[in-house]
C-alpha cells in the first residue's frame, strides 16, 4: 500500500510511523516551502508547483494507492489532480467545508450540531450589528486564517470595536464568504474534543472523549477519559461527530473540539484529520488514532479504540527537553525533529496511570519540573 500524504509536519510524520509497521510506504508532498525535518528520512518529498500536471503529480509523488492530508489548510489544487488517478481520504469537499469558519458553521447548522452562536462579519456594520446581537466580550475569528489562537481578536467595548474595524480586511473571500465570524465569549467549564474514524464501508468508532487545557490558544495537556463528563453529554457528543461524517461521506479520523457547560456541549471546531488531543491514544490505545486512519484510508478493518489504562498528554511548547533530568520513566516521549521556537509545538510526553488521580497528579509533577510554573 503507497500512501502520499500532503504536508511534511509532525502529524505527517506520526502517520508514516504508524503505517510504516503494518507495510505502507510513504512519499510527502511539501507546500509554501514549509519545513520538512519531520518526516526526513520516512520517505521521498516532492515540492508542488502549479505547472505540475496531474499526471506528472502522481508519477512524482511514486503512484500512490491512497492520498491524505495532515492539516485542513492546505491548497485542494493537487489533491483534486490526484483524485483522477487514485483514492483522496478524506474527500477534498470535506476538507473544503472545514477550511473556512463560516462554512463549518453552516455544516453544523446542516447536521443539527449544537454550536456556538456565531454572526458572520464583512464589513463595519455588520460588526457593529453582531456587537447588538451578541454583546460584549466578543470574540472575532477570520474565517481562513488563524491555528493556535491566532487570528482572533477579543473586543471588550466600543473602542475595541473601532480599533479593530481600523486594522480589518472586510474583503470577502473567492466564494462570498464573509472575512470573519463574531462569537460570543463563552462561560464554560471546560473544554473536550471527540475523535472518531470512519472507514471506507461507513463504520464509525469513537476514542473516549478528551479533556483539554490550552495555554494561550495552544494545546499544552490532554486527560483521557474526560473524567466527570456525563453519559448523556457523551452520546450527544457522539451521535454529533457521527452525523458530520456521514454527511460528509468522510474517510478516516476527525477530531471534534466543544465547550462543555454543566448540560450542554457546544461543538467550537473540527479538525478533518489526526488532531493533537488525541496524541495520547500512540500508547495508551489499542490502535492508535494514527493507525486507524492508515486503516481507515486504506480501506482496512477498523482497529480497537479502546483505552488501556488513563491517559495524560503533555505537549512541549517552545521548549527543548532536557532528557537528562526532565525526562521521567513513567513518561513517553515522542519528538518531532523541529528546530526550537517559542510557542512552536516541538514534542509530546504520555503518561499512563490506572487512576484518573493518579494521572493527574503525575501530570502535574511533570509540567511544574518541565515548564516551572
Amino acid at each position: 500500500m503507497r500512501v502520499a500524504v500532503l504536508g511534511c509536519g509532525q502529524l505527517a510524520r506520526m502517520m508514516a510511523l504508524a503505517g510504516i509497521p503494518m507495510g505502507m510506504s510513504f512519499s510527502f508532498l511539501s507546500e509554501n516551502n514549509e519545513d520538512t525535518a519531520p518526516v526526513a528520512g520516512l520517505g521521498p518529498i516532492t515540492a508542488m508547483a502549479e505547472d505540475l500536471s496531474s499526471h506528472e503529480l502522481y508519477e512524482a509523488l511514486g503512484k500512490p494507492d491512497v492520498v491524505t492530508v495532515e492539516r485542513e489548510q492546505c491548497s485542494l489544487v493537487p489533491l483534486q489532480r490526484l483524485a483522477e488517478h487514485c483514492a483522496v481520504h478524506p474527500n477534498p469537499q470535506a476538507i473544503y467545508q472545514c477550511q473556512n469558519r463560516e462554512r463549518e458553521k453552516q455544516l453544523l447548522i446542516n447536521c443539527q450540531v449544537p454550536h456556538t452562536p456565531f454572526v458572520s462579519v464583512a464589513s463595519a456594520d455588520e460588526l457593529q450589528s453582531a456587537v447588538e446581537t451578541l454583546g460584549f466580550p466578543l470574540v472575532i475569528k477570520h474565517t481562513e486564517q488563524g491555528y493556535d489562537g491566532k487570528a482572533q481578536w477579543r473586543l471588550y467595548d466600543q473602542n475595541d470595536v473601532q480599533n479593530f474595524i481600523a486594522s480589518a480586511h472586510f474583503e470577502r473571500q473567492s466564494d462570498n464568504a464573509s472575512p470573519y465570524v463574531a462569537e460570543p465569549f463563552m462561560d464554560f467549564e471546560r473544554e473536550v474534543s471527540f475523535i472518531g474514524v470512519r472507514g471506507v464501508n461507513g463504520e464509525v468508532r469513537f476514542y473516549p472523549a478528551t479533556e483539554n487545557v490550552h495555554k494561550n490558544g495552544v494545546l499544552l495537556h490532554s486527560l483521557a477519559p474526560a473524567p466527570h463528563l456525563s453519559d448523556e453529554l457523551i452520546a450527544t457528543g457522539q451521535a454529533g461527530l457521527k452525523a458530520i461524517l456521514e454527511h460528509l461521506d468522510y474517510v478516516g479520523v476527525m477530531a471534534m473540539e466543544c465547550f462543555v457547560t454543566s448540560s450542554q456541549l457546544w461543538v467550537n471546531e473540527l479538525a478533518p484529520r489526526v488532531h493533537n488531543s488525541g496524541h495520547w491514544t500512540m500508547h495508551c490505545a489499542v490502535a492508535s488514532q494514527f493507525q486507524n486512519h492508515m486503516r481507515a484510508i486504506a480501506g482496512w478493518p477498523l482497529g480497537n479504540t479502546q483505552l488501556t489504562s488513563v491517559a495524560a498528554m503533555l505537549n512541549l511548547l517552545g521548549i527543548e527537553l532536557d532528557q537528562d533530568n526532565q525526562l521521567e520513566d513513567d513518561a513517553t516521549l515522542d519528538w518531532y525533529n523541529k528546530s526550537v521556537r517559542p510557542g512552536r509545538k516541538l514534542g509530546h510526553l504520555v503518561i499512563n496511570d490506572q487512576s484518573t488521580d493518579g494521572a493527574i497528579e503525575r501530570l502535574n509533577r511533570l509540567k511544574q519540573k518541565i515548564y516551572r510554573d
